[in-house]
């Protein structure tokens, strides 16, 4: 180690010229990597939901996976609502708009304008059209929120926040005003560099971005404080600064390695997660830890040697807090607090199984409480449970909380008489609006009085047992009417073009929820995406598809919001185990002891209790992505502070 210290100090300004350089490829590099906001895509491959995404997607690939924005207008005549909705439509990358003058689009003063798109959240192309909407559209006071089931990330102010509470302790607690400063500029190397390799990665996800600088920030900020201190002590000591930054490098080494590598393991253990965002989190967190503990070791010894004088120039003094009545009070009382930390881990282990965890995070979202968001359901299914499917959609539409139920059955199976029927078209055009993405009509009251006779000729069925499906009239009306001069003759053509192209559609609708071998039905919910009442409705759907059907998915945001509620138990525990593991065998060489690494593993672990349970106590829930984040930082990192003072 002597020689590659010595080597470091030397040619330190090779070595930090070659660092910039990098950083500044790696600033190039990091703009091409994709950020990730679809979660479903992290779904393992044994994931029941996943699998049923991929069958819809073989089997009905003309529904497409469309994202959508809602627009909300407030105080807009009919004319400025047309004017509004023309102005959507003509916005680059946006495929459709949704509005109509039913209830569904309008409440009071306001407007509702859904906008469809086939670029992913986060795309460049979904950027461009929510760029817009903030630019173009003052005019007609609109607010606007992508439906985007993911959260938007850690807010940049948090971040701010977090940066500023970091360099006030920094420049309270150094010995210097100006090693914060280049304590940072080390990191913010490491940061950058660590962006720029996520390209070999090909995309993060939005969780991992948000997040990975300020995490790598605080983690490896350490590396940089131990370093700068053993190099003051060198100093001391009488040795000449590159002298002393060499025998710095030397002596901090394994303390300094030892730290990166317990907090590098315990993110790795992210990635034995089912849920492959983990692997995401855990490669990308770890390789910054490392990252930034090469940097520390590399780039910062030039960096401070260049400083040097600015660092003595600028020195003062620092807070000194005596833990002379601490340590004695601890080492008296030393068996008295043995139990209480066995009584406390016992205690706070049962206590953090009362904080609720949350598998999804809620936005702060305008739009709804005026246009109450859906929530829908999809069930693939074979098509032999058909006929069960039908019996399980009455029983679906009944039930508090669903608004509308989208099947085959029920929409193209069930046989209507000529009154009925009347009604089922006028409100046919918005499912199939839902189901198909078009509207369907073109017959008023009298015209199917018309057909249902001609129908029915002859037939000694009375009125009301004289029925036909949806198919049946479409297809009788197109294949069988249009062709009879005297029908023909009783209607426009523009009638005949309507029924031309609604049979069209139609058409196109049917085998949007129906394949060769699969169906689906849309469940409609006003259900949140987490609730009890959502989680009612997801075991009942599970229960009734182990009943009721042979092969089945359940797909949405609430259901894989309880698929991951249902495996998050054991998810959590292996992540326990892991990361323990690999603390305690770290530990293990470092001390040589059996007892040191369990007392410390047990000691972090009851940290890990007790943040969890404090959390409960305030009210809140827990998001899992934090405690799981929060259980790999808590025992990676303050695993290093048992470390010292056993050391």
């Amino acid at each position: 180690m002597k020689k590659v210290s010595e080597l470091i100090v030397s040619r330190r300004y090779w070595i930090l010229g070659v660092m910039l350089c990098l950083t500044i490829a790696c600033m190039v590099l990091s703009r091409q990597v994709t950020v990730n906001y679809d979660m479903t895509k992290y779904l393992p491959d044994d994931s029941a939901m996943k699998q049923g995404m991929d069958i819809m997607a073989a089997e009905f690939p003309s529904m497409g996976a469309d994202k959508s924005i809602r627009v909300m207008a407030e105080g807009l005549d009919e004319a400025k609502q047309a004017e509004l909705l023309k102005k959507l439509e003509a916005i680059p990358y946006v495929e459709s708009v949704a509005h109509d003058a039913g209830a569904k689009y309008h409440r009071g003063d306001y407007s509702l304008f859904v906008i469809s798109t086939s670029y992913d959240y986060g795309s460049p192309e979904e950027r461009a059209i929510e760029s817009a909407l903030q630019k173009d559209f003052q005019e007609y006071h609109t607010v606007f929120r992508n439906d985007n089931p993911g959260a938007d990330g850690v807010p940049a102010l948090l971040l701010l926040v977090a940066i500023a509470i970091l360099v006030t302790i920094l420049l309270l607690m150094c010995r210097s005003w100006c090693e914060p400063f280049l304590f940072l500029i080390n990191i913010g190397i490491a940061v950058m560099i660590n962006e720029g390799t996520n390209v070999f990665l090909g995309e993060i996800s939005y969780v991992t971005s948000s997040m990975a600088a300020v995490l790598q920030l605080v983690l490896s900020i350490d590396y940089s404080v131990m370093l700068m201190n053993r190099y003051r002590q060198e100093k001391s000591a009488g040795l000449e600064k590159r002298e002393a930054m060499a025998a710095a490098i030397r002596n901090c080494f394994s303390a300094v390695s030892s730290s990166a590598m317990t907090t590098a393991a315990g993110l790795l253990a992210l990635a034995f997660m089912k849920f492959r965002i983990g692997l995401d989190l855990g490669v990308v967190l770890a390789k910054g830890v490392l990252i930034s503990l090469i940097c520390a070791l590399t780039a910062l010894p030039g960096i401070v040697i260049l400083a040097d004088r600015l660092v003595e120039r600028s020195a003062k003094k620092t807070p000194h807090v005596s833990m002379e009545r601490l340590s004695r009070f601890s080492c008296r009382r030393r068996f008295v607090l043995a139990c209480a930390f066995v009584a406390m881990l016992a205690a706070f282990y049962v206590l953090q199984g009362n904080t609720q965890i949350a598998y999804t995070l809620a936005k702060v979202d305008p739009i709804a409480d005026i246009f109450p968001a859906e929530n829908p359901l999809v069930i693939v299914y074979e098509n032999k449970d058909e006929d069960r499917m039908a019996e399980l959609a009455g029983t679906l539409e009944t039930r508090d909380g669903v608004t509308q139920v989208l099947g085959y059955p029920g929409i193209f199976e069930k046989a209507y008489t000529a009154e009925e029927l009347s009604g089922a078209l006028s409100g046919l055009g918005g499912s199939m609006g839902i189901a198909a993405g078009e509207e369907i009509g073109g017959f008023d009251p009298s015209m199917l009085e018309t057909v249902y006779s001609l129908r029915f000729a002859g037939s000694p069925l009375p009125a009301s047992e004289q029925k036909m499906t949806i198919p049946e009239l479409f297809g009788y009306v197109h294949d069988t009417l249009l062709n009879n001069r005297l029908f023909s003759a009783l209607i426009s053509q523009e009638a005949r073009d309507m029924i031309a192209g609604a049979k069209e559609k139609l058409d196109s609708g049917m085998s949007m929820l129906k394949s060769a071998r699969y169906s689906r039905m849309i469940v409609y919910t006003a259900l949140p995406v987490e609730s009890e009442e959502t989680e009612a409705l997801m075991e009942t759907l599970t229960d009734a598809g182990k009943e009721l059907m042979g092969e089945y998915y359940l797909i949405g945001n609430s259901a894989m919001s309880y698929e991951m509620q249902r495996s998050f138990s054991g998810e959590l525990r292996t992540i326990t185990m892991m990361t323990a593991a690999a603390i305690f065998l770290i530990v293990l060489i470092s001390f040589r002891s059996l007892v040191v690494p369990a007392l410390l593993v047990l000691i972090v672990q009851c940290g890990v209790y007790i943040t969890v349970t404090v959390v409960g106590w305030q009210g809140y829930s827990i998001y899992f992505l934090a405690l799981l984040i929060g259980e790999c930082i808590l025992m990676g990192a303050t695993i290093d502070n048992g470390s010292l003072i056993t050391g």
